[in-house]
């Protein structure tokens, strides 16, 4: 079985297909590396010094990868996602916004962010168990819609408890413009994550425009910023355990390190079931699909179970990270 990888690239360097494999040439290092463009699913460009062919770009969009490129504080600027080649791919969008849709994206966003408060609750479990039983009380009262904006009390008690229980200089979240390590680490692995499940909608035949609880007419990504809610937990879990205790005054090269290794050594529980983390995207999105046929049909999406765990050997999903030693 093939090891679909998420590459980083830190340093400078040369891009090109060399027969159906991705060619990395770091001259000055006098190193290169080939790797199979179908065993890529995510290819981070964080260096500004990095050329590439358009035969790259059209590669790994022949094997359904996604291309994103880093800016400032190393956190994506820019995604390129492959146009699905999908049977479905004319007749889903059509779905996600017939007649009816609108009832049932109530649903499905109550659905989305009762998970979303279980896996903060597990989340809590590490430094708060009085607060982990409130958050779980509060996922039992989320209504279609949230029209009674339970996410939002969750995450004033979650947050305040996080970083209570990290003992660390940071006490608050902070989603724009953040400098300290923590929510820098926070931001970035969001981001990536965000990526890796806008490759699985693309691949479903989904149009990331329509979303279910986020709406706004200038985001393309609508529907990726849904699916998102019910795996933020694990990447919370992965910088909790980098920073717990620790006085860490940057975000560098090894922390990104650490967080991706993290995060997609994760596994999430669906439906009684362990699924590592890309795995466990794909059966959540799938379950979407099937619920636009007939929305009687429930989500299918993490539980409160969170197990990090170590990479073993024969792991299906691998973080490659080219930086600069020198650095």
């Amino acid at each position: 079985m093939s090891i679909q990888h998420l590459i980083s690239i830190d340093r400078e360097a040369k891009l090109s297909v060399d027969t159906g494999r991705l060619k990395i040439v770091f001259s000055q290092v006098g190193e290169t590396h080939f790797i199979a463009a179908c065993d890529i699913a995510v290819l981070i460009l964080v260096h500004p010094c990095i050329s590439m062919s358009l035969a790259v770009s059209q590669e790994l969009a022949k094997n359904g990868a996604v291309l994103v490129t880093a800016g400032e504080k190393c956190l994506p600027s820019a995604l390129s996602l492959p146009v699905a080649a999908n049977i479905d791919g004319a007749r889903r969008p059509h779905l996600q916004v017939k007649p009816g849709s609108v009832e049932a994206a109530g649903n499905w966003w109550a659905q989305l962010i009762e998970s979303k408060i279980l896996g903060q609750a597990a989340m809590a479990a590490n430094f708060d168990e009085t607060l982990s039983t409130r958050l779980k009380l509060i996922a039992g009262h989320v209504e279609p819609g949230d029209k009674t904006g339970r996410e939002a009390q969750a995450a004033q008690l979650y947050w305040a408890g996080f970083f209570d229980g990290l003992n660390n200089s940071v006490d608050f979240r902070d989603k724009q413009g953040a400098t300290d390590p923590v929510n820098v680490s926070l931001n970035y692995g969001y981001a990536v994550l965000r990526a890796i499940i806008a490759r699985s909608l693309a691949a479903a035949g989904l149009c990331l425009n329509f979303g279910v609880g986020h709406c706004r007419k200038d985001n393309p990504f609508n529907l990726a910023n849904d699916f998102i809610e019910p795996f933020r937990f694990l990447v919370d879990n992965a910088v909790w355990r980098i920073f717990k205790g620790s006085q860490v005054e940057c975000f560098d090269k090894e922390i990104k390190k650490q967080l991706l290794s993290s995060l997609l050594a994760s596994t999430v529980n669906i439906a009684g079931k362990e699924y590592r983390l890309f795995h466990g995207i794909d059966f959540a999105v799938n379950s979407f699909c099937l619920s636009l046929e007939d929305s009687r049909r429930r989500l299918l999406l993490p539980n409160q179970r969170v197990r990090p765990g170590k990479t073993p050997s024969a792991m299906l999903w691998q973080a490659v990270q080219f930086q600069d030693e020198t650095q």
